[in-house]
């Protein structure tokens, strides 16, 4: 009894040695950042029931704001970043980002907006000598909720939709405290979004081995549509949004 009792009590330090050298393996990143977009595009609202009199489509109303638009009418936002990485190169990517905007009264078409944007990327770390990539792969979930008043016609009206995405990140260092960052991907495919693609340039500021300053300049395309005019819950959401980044991340 006493021998089964010290196997067992090797194995089950063993287990416990093995799990904490995997935990190990294993290196994180938080980031909080803050965004300064420039909005262009149109959308279209169509027949919220079907049968209704009056309940007639709205196409093409512009959106298209500027970061004062958009601060100016601010309820609340967030935009927060992990990634989690293994040293056999897989990891995990995790992206949020939502803004609340309160209609801009001051226009002719009111357009209230909450838009929300969740990444789900699993990711494979190839060395290039000092530099690495990053290979993505995973989901872009879109959640939008359009609250338009046009000609004393209101809508407010949900939507969801799940793109496929695929694209890379380069880091390239460039001297011990700063590195050159490029990210480009592209998804859709007709799937959810007829196109999405996102790209980033910018850099990247060591402050300590812990913390680092993200700077770079972003744009994310989307082109979705659901539904044609005249048809039961048409949508239409098609944007640009551009603007400079500014973030902090904590390693560990």
């Amino acid at each position: 009894m006493k021998n089964l009792l010290k196997k067992l009590s090797f194995s089950f330090l063993l287990s416990i040695s093995s799990l904490y050298a995997q935990e190990s393996a294993w290196s994180y990143q938080g980031e909080l950042y803050m965004l300064a977009p420039w909005i262009e595009g149109d959308t279209s609202l169509g027949y919220h029931r079907t049968n209704f009199a009056g309940d007639s489509s709205i196409e093409n109303v512009p959106v298209d704001m500027s970061p004062k638009t958009i601060i100016d009418n601010l309820n609340s936002g967030l935009m927060a970043h992990f990634e989690a990485h293994h040293n056999s190169g897989w990891g995990a990517w995790l992206d949020y980002v939502y803004m609340d905007l309160a209609k801009d009264k001051s226009q002719i078409t009111e357009l209230g907006m909450y838009q929300g944007i969740f990444e789900a990327f699993a990711t494979y770390r190839v060395p290039l000598g000092n530099s690495y990539i990053d290979y993505i792969g995973g989901v872009r979930w879109w959640h939008m909720v359009m609250d338009l008043t046009i000609a004393g016609i209101n809508k407010n009206r949900t939507f969801d939709w799940y793109d496929p995405i695929i694209g890379a990140v380069w880091i390239n260092p460039l001297n011990k405290k700063w590195d050159l960052r490029l990210r480009g991907d592209i998804g859709g495919f007709g799937l959810a979004s007829k196109f999405t693609s996102a790209i980033e340039v910018g850099a990247l500021y060591h402050i300590s081995e812990s913390w680092e300053v993200d700077m770079h300049l972003k744009a994310l395309w989307v082109n979705y549509e659901q539904n044609s005019i005249g048809e039961y819950n048409r949508f239409v959401y098609d944007t640009v949004s551009y603007g400079p980044v500014v973030g902090i991340t904590y390693k560990f």
